[in-house]
């Protein structure tokens, strides 16, 4: 007899081979599924960057869903939007079909370049989470933003070198998203610099040249680094500096510009400033008649400091061209100016002092672009612009006068480039000098002006220069005297606060009441658009020009906190020494001025 023990029947072994294969296309269908439900889970879990790096392993899955049923994807992908903020879903989309779904050809090519391009660089990002890529090539180091036109050019390079293929556009953008997303979330945070940096070891000027080279400069002197250690980043428009030599003079830079004598060493003084990303910057204004050479001196100076393609720029249209133009060159310039308008002139003491502007970026979300700037200014028009006090008080404005003996364009142009290598050397040697000067300068708190820094290293250049002590401070104070004096004649407001004064009258009581002074001497001409109409009205004037005042000796405050009879104001003389003594006091009384008081002005039953 045969033993058939532990033989199987054929009929159950079918039975469990196709048991299997079910299982086995359970698996493959619910796989799409699966992954999605894991990729919401971190998600949810707010893992950003083990969601990116989970997401490279499931694309293929995903694409299919994407494809053939638009409606799941979309409610998947509504559901990642919810669970994280920091997953951007354009990337997200880029990343699992750069074509949106019309074929897996530029997938393929997206990812093949992707891969190639982050052997080839490192990526990083900023505070405010902008992706960057640092090419590392043998000689040299390049630092771009991975939107940038730049970096774009580069990948487009990579690809026809390295991959003999021409990708294109929808590859070049699926690829930059997905090398967006890595630097985000997988790369280092660093600082990004534009054309100067600081660090440990002294200040850095980008060279702007092919080699990436960056100047150092430190009060031992200065010199020219291959792959400079801070990140300094560029634009297309981005031009080089002038090839710096040794031994030659800042005096040869007067020869190009039509800049008055006694206005060098400020201007200079501004240029060196430019220098310095660690301060507040100045804003330079040139004012002339026509043909004064304006716009020329205006080159002349960008071209040491911040060389670029465009090198004036017309009046901007909008607060926000002035911003886009400022986060995108160290230097802003404009040119042939006949005005600012409040917002413009509030923007521009933005950029000098550091701040940003935020912006809806598109219209179909609720999110926010931001533009962060710091950068100097430099401006002309025939007519002074810089009137608002606030602005005026960053302002060198400079007043070029009538040309004598007049060059023509190529014999300024051919000057320029024959002096530019030794003017070069000469401001920075001139910064090095000013630098190792420059903790030896002490200034009095109360003679500090707005600008203290800038003010500062004036003196410390005044004193490499051979002038005395005091000199630069002296110099600048009374150009900010001569500057203010404008300010009060564009504010009909002001200029009636210096005549009251100056016709021996103070006044202390309600805002209320002084306006009621000022007004009975209002020309009859005056426009009403341009007088307080209310008491509160008159309270911001007082605030705004407050500070110009104090410079003419004219001593103008209001009170923060409401009497029972109003708000309080002051309006009288003061010392120049800024002497808390009273303007009236200690002189014979024909010389004493004649003080309004609560007591002394009824207006509408109001003391």
């Amino acid at each position: 007899m045969i033993d058939l023990t532990g033989v199987i029947d054929p009929r159950e072994a079918l039975e469990a081979v196709a048991g299997a294969a079910t299982e086995q296309h359970t698996e493959q269908e619910n796989a799409p599924a699966n992954a999605m439900a894991e990729l919401l889970e971190m998600a949810q879990a707010g893992d950003a960057p083990a969601f990116w790096r989970a997401l490279k392993t499931k694309t293929d899955l995903l694409r299919p869903i994407m494809d053939d049923d638009p409606a799941e994807y979309q409610a998947w992908r509504a559901e990642i939007k919810g669970a994280c903020s920091k997953i951007n879903i354009q990337s997200l989309d880029g990343f699992i079909s750069p074509s949106g779904g019309d074929g897996g050809e530029v997938s393929s090519a997206a990812t093949e370049l992707a891969d190639l391009a982050a052997s080839r660089c490192e990526l990083w990002h900023d505070t405010e989470n902008n992706a960057y890529a640092t090419i590392n090539g043998d000689e040299h180091r390049e630092h771009w933003r991975i939107d940038s036109t730049g970096f774009k050019d580069w990948l487009s390079w990579l690809a026809h070198r390295e991959l003999q293929s021409a990708p294109s556009a929808e590859t070049i953008k699926a690829t930059c998203n997905a090398l967006a997303g890595q630097g985000k979330f997988d790369g280092e945070e660093h600082e990004p610099r534009r054309r100067v940096a600081k660090d440990e070891a002294g200040y850095w000027l980008d060279f702007g040249d092919n080699l990436w080279r960056a100047i150092l400069i430190t009060p031992t002197g200065w010199r020219v680094m291959n792959k400079p250690p801070v990140r300094l980043i560029r634009t297309k428009a981005t031009r080089p500096l002038p090839e710096p030599v040794s031994g030659g003079s800042v005096d040869a830079l007067w020869n190009l510009v039509n800049v008055p004598e006694q206005e060098r060493l400020l201007v200079l003084t501004w240029v060196i400033e430019c220098f310095r990303p660690d301060t507040p910057f100045a804003l330079l204004e040139l004012t002339g008649e026509q043909g004064a050479a304006k716009s020329s001196a205006q080159r002349i100076f960008r071209r040491f400091i911040d060389p670029n393609q465009v090198e004036l720029r017309g009046k901007p249209k909008t607060v926000e061209d002035i911003f886009v133009g400022a986060a995108n060159a160290h230097l802003l310039s404009y040119e042939n100016l006949s005005g600012l308008s409040n917002d413009q002139s509030d923007a521009l003491c933005t950029c000098c002092t550091g701040g940003g502007y935020a912006a809806r970026q598109l219209y179909t979300n609720g999110e926010e672009s931001i533009l962060t700037v710091h950068c100097p200014v430099v401006l002309n028009g025939i007519s002074p612009v810089v009137l608002r006090p606030d602005l005026l008080d960053r302002a060198v404005s400079v007043t070029l006068p009538e040309i004598a003996r007049r060059k023509t364009d190529t014999e300024v142009r051919e000057a320029t480039e024959a002096a530019a290598p030794a003017i070069m050397g000469a401001l920075l040697e001139l910064f090095s000098n000013a630098l190792a000067i420059l903790p030896s300068v002490t200034m009095p708190p109360d003679r500090r002006p707005r600008m203290a820094d800038f003010a500062m290293l004036g003196e410390a250049i005044a004193r490499t220069q051979g002038y005395p002590e005091g000199h630069f401070l002296n110099l600048y104070d009374e150009h900010r005297r001569t500057a203010i004096g404008r300010t009060i004649d564009a504010s009909p407001v002001a200029t009636a606060m210096v005549e009251y004064v100056s016709r021996g009258n103070a006044y202390t009581g309600t805002v209320k009441g002084l306006l009621t002074e000022l007004s009975a001497t209002k020309p009859d001409h005056e426009r009403d658009d341009y007088w307080p109409r209310t008491p509160r009205g008159l309270g911001d004037a007082i605030r705004r020009y407050s500070p110009a005042l104090r410079q003419l000796g004219i001593k103008a405050t209001v009170e923060q906190k409401s009497r029972r009879d109003g708000i309080h104001c002051e309006l009288a003389r003061q010392d120049t020494d800024y002497s808390r003594q009273h303007p009236g006091s200690g002189k014979p009384p024909s010389q004493r001025s004649h003080v309004h008081r609560d007591e002394d002005v009824t207006v509408d039953g109001e003391v």
